[in-house]
């Protein structure tokens, strides 16, 4: 782990983890320091990977005077499904949250099928064998195997309603199908980048890119997170809707060019 101060203007701590959408060496394309002191409380942004306590990487910080850009607080607003959905109910797919999995008749009262199944912060790697479940015994089957995956186990269960999203030529094997996504990157409310989703595969764009993301700066003022990913997707009947937001310091990437991002970034001081 290391600490660079990115031309003069921004903390970021850096640990390599070898994941190719989410890595990047600022060395090659900015004038970095590798300041020996900050003054106390510094504000700083984590490109670590994802963090599995939030609350004690904040902690052991501090000690160095360090200050993550969002709080403990802007984290989970930015991370957990329950606690971003309430704020964008209306531009994002139904969804309800349970400590453990709800009956079928309960499912089936609330959405019916198919339903999408999640994690509050993630999937298991978008595996269509452990997010989708089109009947009663698929959803058994995945709620089953949901409590021996590595990613899923520890979060509570998500429920989602499947809506037809726009889909995209080609695969990309052990994902879900392929759909018109993109990923968002928001600078305290101030947009500074955007890419495809499903980086490998052949780049794609919309004519009504902008249209998507007003929505997606729409979202970023309702959640008031200053580092923030908003996902959106082009529905097959041509509307726009947010997939799901992040802790932009966990998130890879995928089709956003990091160099054109971080200028964009620093653009802001």
């Amino acid at each position: 782990m290391q600490l660079i101060q990115l031309a003069d203007a921004l903390n970021i701590v850096i640990e390599k983890t070898h994941v190719a959408a989410y890595d990047f060496d600022f060395e090659l394309f900015f004038a970095c320091r590798h300041p020996a002191y900050l003054p106390d409380q510094s504000s700083c942004v984590q490109r670590t990977g994802a963090l599995a306590d939030y609350a004690q990487t904040f902690s052991a910080y501090a000690e160095f005077g360090l200050v993550p850009i969002n709080s403990l607080d802007q984290h989970t607003r930015a991370s957990e499904l329950s606690a971003w959905y309430p704020l964008i109910a209306d531009m994002t797919p139904k969804s309800a949250w349970y400590p453990s999995f709800p009956g079928i008749d309960e499912i089936e009262a609330a959405f019916g099928w198919p339903v999408f199944i999640k994690g509050t912060r993630q999937t298991s790697k978008h595996n269509p064998d452990l997010c989708v479940a089109r009947t009663p015994d698929a959803y058994q089957t995945i709620a089953q195997a949901y409590k021996d995956d590595p990613i899923l186990h520890w979060q509570d269960v998500v429920i989602r309603e499947l809506v037809d999203l726009k889909p995209l030529a080609g695969s990309v094997p052990g994902k879900v199908r392929p759909s018109v996504e993109f990923r968002s990157f928001w600078w305290k409310g101030v947009y500074v980048g955007h890419g495809p989703y499903w980086y490998q595969l052949p780049g794609y764009s919309e004519p009504d890119m902008e249209q998507g993301l007003a929505l997606a700066e729409e979202a970023a003022r309702r959640l008031e997170v200053p580092f923030l990913v908003v996902d959106l997707a082009k529905r097959a009947d041509g509307r726009w809707t947010i997939i799901e937001c992040n802790d932009a310091q966990e998130s890879g990437y995928t089709g956003v060019i990091p160099q054109v991002l971080w200028q964009n970034i620093l653009g802001q001081f």
